[in-house]
């Protein structure tokens, strides 16, 4: 009964209204001049936009996103608390390049540390909050080694902090990474926002007052996030974030020239998502469709996608062709279960795969109901063999 019936059960085609905006010419995209680049839609989880998104390139401080994320799953499981307090050590004090300017022996916060990592990209709160969490730096890369794993993302971490230029990621695994660390986190947006950070060490008289290096965050419409990111080995790399319309896309840049480049085509590729493409909810082209169910209280149970939307290009005619393939199943079928793929075509050209899932419980029949649909299931086996 697990094995896939393979016949294609149906084919549905759907006229879509897009909204009048659609009626426009499709926006072209951007001429992009960063070693690589990708634009992913954060609803849908389709990259619009990809140039060299699967090479492997140097993250610099993009590295931190994972650092943040793992230390955030750690908040959430309830083993650290953003209250809990660490211990500045000289290796931490020692660190290179962006800071917070901590000092030997002080006593910090986990949030304080989070933010100084995503708003100032402070290399010695990576090095305090890692050894914080898990001990030592070196400890703390293999939990993120593992996200990344688990993730199933093509990256590589050696350090907690990006200084390195054996980290290695690709355009493509860093969108996904950063769609991943806002569903997982979406509470995280708040430390990337900010525009600035005051932090006072023991030494000092006044608060040191940073700014964040996402320019964005100051001149596009929406942007609220994420990270930046330089190294002479890496270039300028930034991930930048923005809602408009209650729609969320991530740009990713990977070896621009210059701070102002990478936000200006940041920026462009921004542009290109929110003018060129439509959200469209496909949950209608499930409505009344069914997978059978054998040896069940019912012989079929409802169909649904776990992300019922898909981001189409504006202007292509509004005809999108939708094909259903299921399996056969037996109860009992719990809800959520995976019970066939939905393959979307736009043009004839398959956009996008989507597991389709049982969208209702279905307990097992009575004795009298299995029985019959064990006859059933033998007939139409012996038919087959024919």
């Amino acid at each position: 009964m697990r094995s896939w019936y393979k016949a294609l059960i149906s084919c549905l085609v759907l006229s879509l209204i897009l909204p009048a905006a659609a009626l426009a010419q499709q926006a072209s995209a951007p001429e992009i001049s960063a070693q690589a680049a990708v634009l992913l839609d954060f609803q849908s989880g389709q990259i619009l936009y990809s140039k060299d998104g699967q090479k492997a390139h140097v993250p610099a401080s993009l590295v931190k996103i994972m650092t943040m994320y793992v230390a955030l799953d750690q908040v959430k499981a309830g083993r650290v608390s953003l209250s809990d307090t660490v211990v500045v050590s000289e290796k931490a004090w020692s660190m290179i390049g962006s800071r917070m300017f901590l000092e030997p022996n002080e006593v910090v916060t986990v949030e304080q540390l989070l933010t100084g990592i995503a708003v100032v990209s402070g290399n010695d709160a990576c090095v305090a909050l890692a050894e914080g969490i898990a001990g030592s730096e070196a400890a703390y890369v293999q939990l993120m080694n593992a996200k990344a794993e688990a993730l199933g993302l093509p990256m590589r971490f050696v350090d907690v902090h990006g200084l390195s230029d054996q980290n290695s990621v690709t355009a493509e695994a860093v969108a996904r990474l950063a769609r991943a660390y806002l569903i997982d986190h979406p509470e995280a947006i708040r430390f990337h926002q900010q525009v600035s950070f005051s932090y006072q060490p023991r030494s000092a008289k006044t608060p040191i007052v940073q700014y964040n290096r996402n320019g964005l965050l100051r001149s596009y419409e929406g942007a609220d996030g994420l990270k930046t990111g330089q190294l002479e080995a890496a270039g300028y790399n930034l991930v930048a974030t923005a809602v408009q319309n209650n729609r969320r896309l991530i740009a990713v840049i990977l070896g621009s020239d210059s701070e102002t480049k990478r936000e200006q085509e940041a920026a462009a590729l921004l542009n290109y998502g929110y003018r060129g493409y439509d959200l469209v909810n496909l949950a209608p082209l499930l409505e009344g469709k069914t997978a059978r169910v054998f040896k069940g209280k019912q012989s079929q149970v409802g169909l649904m996608v776990e992300e019922p939307v898909i981001s189409v290009p504006k202007g292509v005619g509004a005809t999108m062709s939708v094909a259903i393939q299921t399996k056969d199943l037996e109860a009992p079928v719990q809800k959520g279960t995976e019970v066939g793929v939905l393959s979307i075509y736009l043009q004839e050209q398959l956009v996008k795969q989507v597991p389709l899932l049982a969208g209702e419980d279905v307990a097992r029949g009575n004795l009298f109901k299995v029985l019959w649909d064990n006859v059933s299931w033998f007939l139409r086996n012996l038919i087959r063999r024919r």
